[in-house]
């Protein structure tokens, strides 16, 4: 029985005494190689935020190209064109009658368009064969519309020049057409609808060079 007391009693000293004759090294090893084999068990996500989206509710973002395509070419037909050059208009002031179809404003010589007028000193026969100055007529008829008033002409394409030809007005009243319907010239375009309208009115009514029946 002593001897059972005695082996006991060892027992329990080295159950007691066992650990702290182990080296560290080894105990953490072996208590290591034990924890190794137990489940480590995954962590548990947190809840998403309020109004938070998951990783596979998240659509891609799209990227826009680096380099955009490039714009189609207008259309020809609908490409828009440049407007269309206008002729400019000049005043002219201090205007003198030359004849009944030609203007001169200091050293611009100006011819109105679209006629064809008497020189100053043409003259023509009346029925009766007499001859009457037809020419300084028509100068004359031209000077009193015009008198002291400004002249508006509109310029050709290629500018103002020292002598040309244009279109003019005083007033609103187109040069050309008046000496026209006033019977003191005669129109040069047969195309022109205001012009061959003046002359057939100003023969019908006889006046100007058509007062004897032309």
């Amino acid at each position: 029985m002593r001897v059972v007391s005695l082996l006991l009693g060892l027992a329990v000293i080295l159950f007691i005494v066992w650990p702290n004759l182990i080296p560290v090294g080894f105990s953490g090893a072996w208590w290591g190689s034990r924890q190794s084999h137990a489940p480590v068990p995954a962590p548990t996500p947190a809840p998403p935020a309020d109004g938070a989206k998951l990783d596979s509710e998240v659509q891609p973002v799209r990227r826009a190209p680096d380099h955009p395509a490039a714009a189609p070419a207008p259309n020809e037909k609908t490409a828009a064109l440049p407007p269309a050059a206008k002729n400019e208009t000049k005043l002219y002031r201090r205007v003198t009658v030359r004849d009944g179809g030609t203007l001169q404003a200091e050293s611009v010589v100006i011819r109105l368009a679209g006629i064809n007028a008497r020189a100053p000193d043409d003259v023509c026969k009346d029925e009766a064969g007499k001859a009457w100055p037809c020419g300084a007529a028509a100068k004359s008829a031209l000077a009193r519309l015009i008198r002291s008033r400004a002249v508006s002409c509109t310029l050709p394409k290629s500018g103002e020049h020292n002598i040309f030809f244009a279109r003019c007005s005083v007033g609103g009243t187109d040069l050309s057409v008046w000496m026209v319907r006033q019977g003191w010239a005669e129109p040069n375009d047969a195309s022109e609808a205001s012009l061959a309208e003046a002359a057939a009115a100003a023969k019908k009514e006889r006046l100007g060079l058509w007062r004897d029946g032309g």
